[in-house]
């Protein structure tokens, strides 16, 4: 409904167009698209599915997802939104009559599977609909730019929701402190803040805040550096964000420490000793193996403060 009240596009609906010959009367079946239009149905006249079951087919729209829908009826509307929402246009793809049922169904399977399995980000971004989940969405999206120019994720990564993950761990061990990177404790942080994210604000502040800062401090030499794989790049963001508001901290709205001079230069040494193997022995391990083990993510950390001193 976010999508429709918004007029973005929507994926193609198909029909087969039908004569019913007792009646002589034109029938369409919906080949692919039936969700989507049972959810608009629903919305605006519950009236229109014959079959229409309330625990099915009912649904309020969250302030989260469209501020102006929010706990609304479609009744209660605005007459602008209602007009909008009533003005959308699908594209629809008609097919003939003489089309087979057999062909009918080889086609919807072949619509509906892509042969790839979902990966584990997929499968939260198709479960929880709340307010972390929202949140990493959004703040993965704003740094589309950056994932890609810097050099840590690949378009084929990111349609497969790989800076929404990456997002997701970050934003994890801001809230949590350092952690090693599981599935189950994505899930278990997706869960516990799938209703109720009060500290959102803050943490999206200084998730952006951090960003920007590592833009800052080393901008267009990034693709060139260490710090362009994913590895890399969680401990120099987990770096700045110990340095400046500590990790795990309160997620209250304070002024964050001031990063030291010349630390850009500090990082990009550090940076060159990870890249030539001139590190000890036990952080040598911590990057070659099970890199996103709590343990040897802390090694890195911990490398990192010693050799820019923070």
């Amino acid at each position: 409904m976010d999508t429709v009240a918004k007029g973005l596009p929507a994926p193609i609906i198909y029909l087969r167009q039908r004569v019913d010959l007792t009646t002589q009367k034109s029938q369409r079946e919906v080949v692919d698209g039936q969700q989507r239009l049972r959810t608009i149905f629903a919305y605006i006249d519950p009236g229109l599915l014959p079959d229409y079951d309330p625990a099915r087919d009912g649904f309020i729209v969250r302030e989260i997802h469209n501020p102006d829908l929010a706990g609304t009826t479609f009744k209660k509307l605005s007459e602008r939104l209602r007009n909008r929402i009533l003005s959308y246009e699908f594209s629809t793809h008609i097919l003939p009559a003489d089309v087979e049922d057999q062909e009918v169904l080889e086609m919807f399977a072949r619509l509906n599977a892509t042969g790839t399995k979902l990966n584990h980000q997929e499968l939260r971004n198709a479960k929880y609909f709340g307010e972390f989940k929202t949140s990493m969405y959004q703040l993965g999206f704003e740094q589309f730019n950056r994932w890609r120019s810097w050099g840590i994720l690949s378009d084929d990564q990111i349609s497969r929701m790989r800076e929404v993950e990456v997002t997701s761990d970050l934003a994890m061990n801001m809230v949590k402190g350092l952690s090693g990177k599981t599935q189950k404790r994505l899930d278990e942080i997706y869960e516990e803040y799938d209703d109720s994210f009060p500290e959102r604000k803050e943490l999206e502040s200084r998730f952006r805040a951090t960003m920007d800062e590592i833009d800052s401090l080393l901008g267009n030499q990034l693709p060139q550096t260490v710090y362009a794989s994913e590895v890399f790049f969680f401990s120099l963001f987990v770096f700045l964000y110990d340095a400046q508001w500590r990790l795990g901290s309160a997620l209250k709205k304070t002024t964050p420490k001031k990063l030291k001079r010349g630390l850009a230069s500090q990082l990009l040494r550090v940076g060159e000793r990870f890249s030539n193997e001139e590190v000890p022995r036990d952080v040598l391990d911590a990057v070659q193996r099970a890199s996103s083990d709590f343990g040897r993510r802390q090694t890195r950390l911990n490398f990192m403060k010693q050799q820019c001193h923070a």
